[in-house]
């Protein structure tokens, strides 16, 4: 049952979501950022809850559904310098070749991985000077293979080499412009100008790589359609911003000069193939299924979105759907005309 968003000559087409509830293999436990890699291969770091810590973890897939692995686990919270031991895992990031950077929001560290998960490395400092982390979330690589990182805990976004050399960057705490407060997503457009999610502030920001404002995103101020803390933002081809506006469980779509086109709430009135092979192997899940009202209203809403990823190539817009332990996958028509209907 394929639901389409229209807004503006454009159409968002929902595909279909992956996941389920799983501290391990296919399923997710809190996923909380998503990066896409070529030939539809997908990356999600996954949080997981205090009642099952032991589910961080990375966990890789294809856009059809197709587990791949994972890799990544739970480490002590002190004194553990293991790359591959997680506490408060966060962003993911893929360089020009496709290795896999994680952050640790706790550790400050960045960790870094090839393809198939095994360890390469990894560098961090915790602190508020320059070239230190404080609560890395965030991240994004440039054309130039530098990886931009958003310091959520002093409202710092930085740039650095891949093997953690220093490069420079701007941010400072407050509500003013050019402001940031406990900022969390970033992305770069194809002009390589930057957007950052200020988490604490109710909008998204773009700035240049020089740290110059160029434009504000965000409903208006007090208004029942105003961002609530938004956790993350990407962007397509076209230069329209996606926002994952968290506590409103949806995602706002803004054409490239910041006017709000749509909005995304959830179209999952399908069960993801993950989902099916659990259903299939409980039979109590499924009478259990049988008795919720609405079920399909309620099934297909976003809970608690936390990060979204655009693969340009192929116009697809992935979201975590956090809450719900999934990603539903949508499809972009940027030539899309109202069909002409003769009468």
């Amino acid at each position: 049952m394929a639901q389409n968003t229209v807004a503006a000559g454009r159409a968002w087409l929902y595909s279909h979501n992956i996941g389920r509830n799983g501290a391990a293999g296919m399923g997710f436990s809190q996923p909380v950022s998503i990066a896409a890699a070529k030939d539809g291969v997908l990356y999600v770091t996954n949080r997981a809850t205090e009642q099952n810590p032991g589910g961080i973890r990375v966990t890789k897939f294809t856009v059809d559904q197709e587990y791949l692995g994972e890799f990544g686990r739970l480490g002590l919270a002190y004194g553990d310098t293991e790359p591959s031991n997680f506490t408060w895992i966060s962003g993911v990031a893929l360089d020009s070749a496709e290795n896999v950077y994680v952050a640790d929001e706790y550790k400050c560290r960045i960790a870094i991985f090839d393809g198939e998960g095994n360890v390469l490395g990894g560098w961090g400092e915790k602190g508020d000077g320059e070239g230190q982390l404080n609560g890395p979330a965030g991240m994004a690589f440039d054309d130039e293979d530098n990886l931009w990182i958003v310091n959520s805990f002093n409202s710092r976004i930085q740039k650095f080499s891949k093997d953690g050399a220093y490069l420079g960057g701007f941010g400072r705490k407050g509500s003013g412009e050019a402001e940031l407060e406990m900022p969390d997503g970033i992305t770069i457009d194809g002009n390589g100008d930057l957007y950052v999610a200020d988490w604490g502030n109710n909008r998204v920001q773009k700035y240049s790589v020089g740290g110059t404002l160029l434009r504000t995103f965000a409903h208006t101020v007090n208004g029942a359609d105003a961002l609530n803390h938004p956790t993350d933002v990407c962007v397509d081809g076209d230069g329209d911003v996606y926002v994952v506006d968290w506590m409103n469980d949806r995602v706002v779509i803004y054409d490239p000069e910041s006017r709000p086109l749509t909005y995304l709430e959830g179209d999952a009135v399908d069960i993801s193939k993950w989902g099916q092979m659990g259903l299939d192997a409980n039979p109590d899940m499924v009478k259990a299924r049988r008795r919720v009202p609405d079920l399909l209203e309620q099934q297909r809403k976003f809970t608690k979105p936390a990060a979204c990823a655009y693969d340009r190539e192929n116009n697809l817009l992935f979201i975590c759907d956090t809450a719900r332990n999934r990603v539903q996958v949508y499809e972009k028509d940027h030539e899309y005309l109202d069909p002409q209907i003769n009468l």
